[in-house]
Formats: structure tokens, sequence, C-alpha cells
């Protein structure tokens, strides 16, 4: 019989309840289109009853949406609430730049901002395409893996990369960088060239380009994700535009920041610092 241990009696149950809720929340935000309690369960190794339980909770705060797109169980409404209110500055500041680049290349453009050794997504708009990628906020990718993270991981020193990562790296795709050279190096030319990639590093048929911008409100990247059919066609277009996008919101989150610190755009003078 399965031992449902969710409410232990252990003085450390609540810890360990708190735990174990941190662990399903990481598992969907790796699936943002949503898993079923069954597939939970296996990803955090815990009885289905226990996950049941916790869902459940969860979905009782808006942490999580027990009707995904496709029937399973995905991150709720209340996680992109909680982004919102933790990088406000850049929300505000941060949409009409993405609609903008969303405007200028036609693909799907995103906000990414790091959290522990993941890019995680801020805000993101869809590209109107028949075949198109879809992403959710709060959705998360490894840094290693993604092109939003590679941009991010160029604003800091080559030590970070030392620090977060040993000589193999996990492995998502048969082209997910194997080893933390060979990731050291993409930075590198990232940080030369200004544009980071992913090419079916973290989910086959999927590809990336990220720049990133170092502002007064924090670092962040944006990141235009795509078909990998359209890749090759469209990269060298995609780049130029983002390349002059990175330029446009450097400038103009100097005025924001100026016109933030002054009051006039109705935030609290702390937010998102």
């Amino acid at each position: 019989m399965e031992k449902d241990d969710a409410h232990s009696a252990d003085p450390r149950g609540g810890v360990q309840v708190v735990s174990r809720t941190a662990a399903i929340m990481r598992a969907l935000s790796a699936h943002p289109g949503g898993l079923s309690l069954t597939a939970i369960a296996n990803e955090v190794g815990l009885p289905r009853s226990t996950v049941q339980r916790l869902v459940t909770a969860l979905e009782i705060e808006g942490l999580v949406d027990g009707k995904g797109p496709s029937g399973g169980t995905r991150l709720g409404p209340t996680v992109s609430s909680l982004l919102a209110t933790a990088h406000a500055d850049m929300v505000v500041f941060g949409r009409h730049q993405l609609k903008m680049l969303l405007d200028a290349v036609n693909e799907t453009s995103s906000i990414i901002t790091a959290v522990n050794a993941k890019g995680m997504v801020l805000e993101t708009m869809t590209a109107e395409h028949p075949l198109r990628v879809v992403l959710s906020q709060g959705s998360q990718t490894p840094l290693h893996a993604s092109a939003g993270g590679k941009a991010l991981l160029s604003a800091y020193g080559d030590s970070l990369i030392e620090q977060l990562y040993g000589p193999a790296l996990e492995s998502f795709t048969a082209q997910t960088l194997a080893s933390r050279e060979a990731l050291l190096a993409e930075v590198k030319q990232a940080r030369a060239d200004g544009i980071a990639y992913s090419r079916n590093e973290f989910t086959p048929g999927i590809s990336s380009l990220a720049t990133v911008v170092d502002t007064s409100m924090g670092i962040y990247a944006f990141e235009v994700t795509l078909p990998d059919a359209r890749f090759e066609a469209r990269a060298a277009d995609i780049r130029a535009s983002m390349l002059a996008h990175r330029e446009r919101v450097l400038t103009e989150s100097i005025g924001f920041e100026k016109d933030r610190q002054a009051g006039s755009l109705g935030l609290p003078s702390a937010a998102g610092s």
C-alpha cells in the first residue's frame, strides 16, 4: 500500500513539505505544457497521492493550473504575478521593447532573467505563424542549453561558469554542449558578437538567438525563439535586428530609469531594485 507522508509527524515535516513543493514547481517549470500527476511523481520521486495533495494545495493558491493545454498540471497565474512584482520595472519597460522586437523579427520573443542556473521567461510574446514556438511565463531552461542563458552568462566572468558547472554538462539532446570548455568558448564568442545561439540544444526542432542587456534595472536577455526549420534562412536578419534592438534598449532604459526615479511612472522608487 502506498504510504502518503505529505504531512509527516516528524518535526521537520514543515521543511519537508516546502522542499517537496519546490521540487514540484521546478518540475513544472521545465515542462511548460504541463505534466500528469503520475509524471510529476516520477519526476520528483514521490508517491502519486503525496503529489496530488500538494498539487491541490498549490492550485488553491493559484501557483499551479490543473487544466494545462494537454490536460496536465502546469504553473499557474500567481507565478506570473509574482514574477511581475519581483521585476516590476523591467516588466513595465520591457513590454514595449518586446513588442518592437516581435514586430521586427516576427518570431516569438521573450525577456529572460537568471534564476540560479536556469533562465526563466519573465515576459513573452508569440509570433503569428502556423508553425511557431509558444513559451509561457515562468518556464525555465538550463543556462547552458539556451541562447538566453548563454547571453546572460556572457554578462558575467568565466569564474561564475566554473562555479556553476563541472567538466561535463547535463545533456538534453544530441546537440547539447557536452563540456564546460565548450560552454566557455560559446560564451566568449557571445561577448564578442553580442549574440548567443542555441540550436536544438534543449528541445529538438527549436532554436534561438539572444542578446544581453545590462541596465540599472538588472541584467536580462532578449531572446528570439523559432522552429529550427527556419533558422538558417532567418538567422542573419534576426541577428541584425537584435543588435539594433539591444542598442535601443540600452539607450531608452536610461531615460526610463530617470523617469522612474522622478516618480512619473507610478511605481515605488525601490521596485525591481
